[in-house]
């Protein structure tokens, strides 16, 4: 991935100051910082979400006396349907 220098900034600037002029210029940098304040608040705010689901995950259920993971049990067998009858005898 190409780097990023001063030279390459520059040349942003002089192009953003050409397309937009000197009086739209400093308002357009206040609405570009407060999109970006936004973002972050935003990205944050999803970190922390996942983060807390995550720590309510570990400490649900647990009284952390016993740290091994839990086995599932099979379900039980369905009673309700009628048992299959054993397979018929072939070999003659």
């Amino acid at each position: 991935m190409p780097q990023i220098g001063p030279l390459e900034i520059l040349v942003v600037l002089v192009v953003a100051l050409v397309v937009f002029g000197p009086s739209k210029l400093p308002e357009l940098g206040r609405q570009v910082g407060r999109g970006y304040r936004e973002f972050r608040k935003f990205q944050q705010g999803i970190r922390d979400d996942i983060e807390d689901a995550f720590r309510d995950d570990e400490g649900h259920g647990s009284d952390g006396a016993d740290d091994a993971p839990r086995q599932l049990e099979p379900p039980p067998p369905d009673r309700s349907a009628p048992p299959e009858p054993p397979a018929a005898d072939t070999t003659s």
